[in-house]
This record gives C-alpha cells, sequence and structure tokens, in this order.
C-alpha cells in the first residue's frame, strides 16, 4: 500500500524512541487489529518479537510520533500528512503477522487464539477483499463441529469471506444467486460485531457497486428498503463513511481501515469496476 513518506527522524532510533513506538503499539495499533481480525497475535510474543525485529516498522512509527508532535492541531496540511501517514503505519502493523508461517490450519480443533497462521490468513483475505482482487483458493478450513459456540461462529465468518472471494464473475455465467447465498451466510454471522459489520458491507459494495453508477444515490426513494440493491448499496456505503470518521469506528484501525475502502469503493472508487451499458 502507497501513502505518505515519513519524515526523516530528527535524530536515531534509541531506546527511549523504541520505548514509546512499543507503548503506542501496544496501547492503540495492537488493540485495535486484534478486535479488527479477531485474534491475540499482536500482543503475544511473537506479534512483539515482529514489531521489535523490524526496524523498517519502527522508524515508520517514531517518525509518525515525531509528526504529531510537531503539529499544530489548527495546521490543516500537517494534520492531514498525519493522517495520511498513519494509514501506512496501520497497514504496515497490520503486516507483521506476514511473519508467521504461511499455511492452512487443518483439523478437528480450533488453533490457539493467538495462532500467527490464522491471523495472517485473515489479513491475506481482508487485503484481497479491500483490492478487489478474487481468491483462487480459500486458505481457511471450515470450523470443526465441536468447540466454543463464538469462536466457531468466528470461524464460520471467516470462512464464508473467503469463499465469497471466490466467485468470480464469468462470461455466460450468472453467479449472482450463489453469490447472494454466500453472502447472506456471511450477514447470518455478524453477531453485532463491528469489524464483521464492516468487513460485510465493504463485501456488499464490492458486489452492488459496479451495478449503478457513481451518483446513484441521488435517484434513491425517501425510505431505504434494504431488500432493494440500490438502498442496500446505499446503506452500505453510509455505514463505511460513518465509520472512517473520528466519531465513528471505535479505534484507528477501524477508522483507518474504512476509510481506505471509501477511497477504493465510494471516492474515486478506483477498485470499482463498473458494468458497461
Amino acid at each position: 500500500m502507497g501513502g505518505a513518506t515519513p519524515p526523516p527522524l530528527d535524530s536515531p532510533l534509541n531506546a527511549d524512541k523504541l520505548n514509546e513506538v512499543r507503548d503506542l503499539y501496544e496501547q492503540v495499533y495492537a488493540v485495535g487489529l486484534e478486535a479488527f481480525f479477531e485474534t491475540k497475535w499482536y500482543t503475544s510474543p511473537q506479534g512483539l518479537n515482529a514489531l521489535v525485529s523490524h526496524t523498517g516498522v519502527n522508524e515508520m512509527m517514531a517518525g509518525f510520533l515525531q509528526s504529531m508532535a510537531k503539529t499544530d492541531a489548527n495546521d490543516v496540511a500537517g494534520m492531514q500528512y498525519s493522517a495520511n501517514l498513519e494509514f501506512r503505519v496501520v497497514w504496515d502493523l497490520a503486516t507483521l503477522v506476514n511473519a508467521s508461517e504461511a499455511k492452512v490450519n487443518t483439523g478437528d480443533t480450533l488453533p490457539p487464539l493467538d495462532d500467527g497462521s490464522e491471523a495472517r490468513n485473515r489479513g491475506y483475505i481482508f487485503a484481497a477483499l479491500l483490492s478487489g482482487d478474487y481468491l483462487d483458493q480459500n486458505p481457511l478450513t471450515p470450523a470443526p463441529a465441536q468447540g466454543d459456540y463464538h469462536r466457531i461462529r468466528e470461524f464460520r465468518f471467516w470462512y464464508y469471506l473467503a469463499e465469497f472471494l471466490r466467485i468470480k464473475d464469468q462470461p455466460n455465467v450468472d453467479v449472482t444467486a450463489h453469490r447472494e447465498r454466500i453472502l447472506g451466510l456471511v450477514r447470518e454471522l455478524l453477531d453485532g460485531r463491528e469489524n464483521r459489520d464492516v468487513l460485510y458491507s465493504f463485501a456488499v459494495i464490492r458486489t452492488l457497486a459496479p451495478k449503478f453508477p457513481p451518483d446513484f444515490e441521488s435517484t434513491l426513494p425517501p425510505h431505504l428498503d434494504e431488500s432493494d440493491p440500490k438502498s442496500k448499496l446505499a446503506v452500505a456505503r453510509k455505514f463505511i463513511q460513518d465509520e472512517s470518521q473520528v466519531t465513528g469506528g471505535t479505534t484507528n484501525v477501524v477508522r483507518r481501515f474504512s476509510e481506505l475502502a471509501v477511497r477504493a469503493f465510494i471516492l474515486p472508487g478506483g477498485n470499482i469496476q463498473r458494468i458497461q451499458g
């Protein structure tokens, strides 16, 4: 992912700066990433070791802290630069999990809460969802029949989200019913969790936005009916736009990921390929 270039550091990384970086990571971003990906990897010893050993990410975060410290709240350009820099911070921290082994968890038991491979696979799914890409294979396996009720639903949610990303449009093949069925399974597993609401809304926008012009909201009826695709798209867009605001998402991670989705799917919407005709 692109984003703002971090400023040169005023002085080399030292123990004090590294402690500031770690504190910011543990108190703000690791918590947000764990809530979003439903994992405990980011605050586990593996996650902390991945942060400590990645000089580039530490320099990025130190530059972000330096930028924030120097920026006056009334400096619009400076605040925008810091916001753009935070995109890089969140994304780089999210991808720390790529240091984990790339494998598919199999078996009849759920992996540990801090399993790196599971978290890595979820990050891979999220990147594909946001970029507009599709998956050739599902890196996740269905949840086992037995286990903690809430975790089984969690694993089913992520599995079906990945299945959604395997459904590609094909010439002379109508995949609408199949896609709607999988989206329905995803929706049944939201369980009031903010991250799942956000991810489901991303999927809805990806599905429906290509079918309508960018200004479709100008022709919406006064009262929205979510059984109508145009209304359903409007509701999903409004939710993601709200989540991207300072007063919206409950964590910096949700807000930045939602803002990335706004850019990707709404304005300018470069990851949406609209259907012609």
